[in-house]
């Protein structure tokens, strides 16, 4: 069957036999969203240059990379749920939430240990509840999470009174703020939950489950996937990345700020997780895919920056990039799957 669905010697052209692996290679590297993601970056990399011989500097790509940080931490626990064939509109009030229980336990002279595992725990629980809401009230997931999402925003404000938590003891904010030969931690933090989740994803039984879970939820149960228990795995991981974000936003700011996350967050999560090539439909994605998705969206706002171009277009450039990199996607993944 392999050999029938080659061209024959005769029909191809000269210089193209180079052999079927030659061109394999090149075929898997055009089917994966990350190859697009990565040239899509490139050319606005090249572009914003050519404006700004600044854009490229060491300075302006390690910010570059530092801002990318919040969004792929984020993405990482979004696109495990997605995958898995769930959904989370409620992360930007987490993200929030997350940053002031630490803070506020910090300025309470709370050891920051302690206060960072609370501040996770507490965005699990978010998760937790989420879960419970969906599959126990069977409420949608984007109707419970987006309620989710609006409770949040009235309790951060509550529980801040309103005002930004300061001033942070220095050895919280050193880990928002220090470096290690050069390499804001921040990086590496984003690096270290990334290899984690892509772990997870890749090389466990837990993986495997997920995309089953994703790819067709009714065929999971009869092979008797404890579904549920799977769901509130996915929900509780989506809450604690979006708080632990929250955490090192706040790190790195130096306080617990009311009005950061949001429903601007959110979306831009979302956004990288898709435009990742994260399926809304669950069963597929990868978390490189994802780490790209959120490069590409830093890589759109620092460009811009750095040419002086109005930031009003970063919201329109970010748009036409999701629906184009949705529709290539599409493309590109019913092209295999009609070769295979």
């Amino acid at each position: 069957m392999t050999v029938t669905q080659q061209p024959s010697v005769a029909n191809r052209e000269p210089g193209a036999a180079a052999g079927p692996a030659h061109r394999g290679l090149w075929s898997r590297a055009l089917l994966r969203q990350e190859f697009t993601l990565a040239l899509v970056i490139v050319v606005i990399s090249v572009a914003a240059f050519t404006r700004n011989h600044a854009f490229l500097s060491s300075d302006n790509v390690l910010e570059l990379l530092r801002s990318s940080v919040i969004y792929f931490v984020m993405a990482c626990g979004a696109a495990l749920l997605t995958i898995g064939g769930g959904l989370d509109f409620s992360v930007g009030g987490v993200f929030t939430l997350g940053a002031l229980s630490t803070t506020l336990l910090l300025v309470r002279d709370v050891p920051w240990p302690l206060a960072v595992v609370f501040g996770i725990v507490i965005g699990a629980l978010v998760g937790a509840i989420n879960h419970l809401v969906i599959t126990y009230l069977h409420v949608p997931p984007i109707i419970a999470t987006l309620g989710t999402f609006f409770i949040l925003l009235g309790l951060d404000t509550q529980v801040s009174q309103g005002d930004d938590v300061l001033p942070l003891p220095e050895a919280f904010t050193t880990l928002g703020q220090g470096s290690v030969l050069g390499i804001p931690n921040v990086i590496l933090y984003a690096i270290a939950v990334g290899v984690v989740c892509w772990f997870l994803l890749e090389r466990t039984r837990f993986g495997v489950n997920v995309r089953a879970l994703g790819g067709n939820r009714q065929a999971a149960v009869q092979n008797g996937l404890r579904v549920a228990r799977l769901d509130l795995a996915l929900y509780a991981i989506a809450g604690a990345t979006g708080a632990l974000a929250g955490i090192i936003y706040a790190a790195r700011v130096g306080a617990g700020q009311v009005q950061a996350g949001g429903a601007t967050t959110t979306l831009n999560v979302v956004t990288a997780v898709l435009i990742g090539g994260v399926s809304l439909f669950g069963g597929l994605g990868s978390i490189t895919g994802v780490a790209f998705g959120a490069l590409l969206l830093s890589t759109v706002d620092n460009a811009l920056i750095v040419a002086q171009v109005p930031p009003d277009y970063n919201n329109i450039i970010v748009g036409a990039i999701l629906i184009g990199a949705v529709a290539v996607d599409h493309l590109r993944r019913k092209r295999l799957y009609r070769r295979g």
